[in-house]
């Protein structure tokens, strides 16, 4: 089996509080990439009725769902051939 073109650790993420997202990385052969994923695409992964989560929930979201969101950045760097970083995950990413 292929190794994936970039790999996460478990716990590697933070409050990028100018950006309203939770900021991580993966590793590539080429060194880190770093990601964003916002907070209304946290909202859409816990509740997409709700409107909005403060940063305290984002982050408790991001840990409920980490597994999900290295999935979908594994993804979305593959299918944006990596791309400028850092790669923003939206909610229309998590949806599709």
């Amino acid at each position: 089996m292929a190794n994936p073109s970039v790999r996460f650790e478990m716990g590697d993420y933070y409050w990028v509080a100018e950006r309203e997202s939770v900021g991580f990385t993966g590793t590539t052969n080429l060194g880190v990439v770093e990601f964003l994923i916002t907070s209304e695409a946290l909202t859409q992964l816990l509740d997409p009725d709700r409107d909005t989560v403060d940063s305290e929930t984002a982050l408790e979201v991001f840990i409920e769902f980490e597994s999900d969101i290295h999935r979908i950045a594994q993804r979305e760097f593959v299918k944006r051939l990596g791309g400028e970083p850092p790669i923003l995950l939206t909610a229309a990413d998590v949806e599709g």
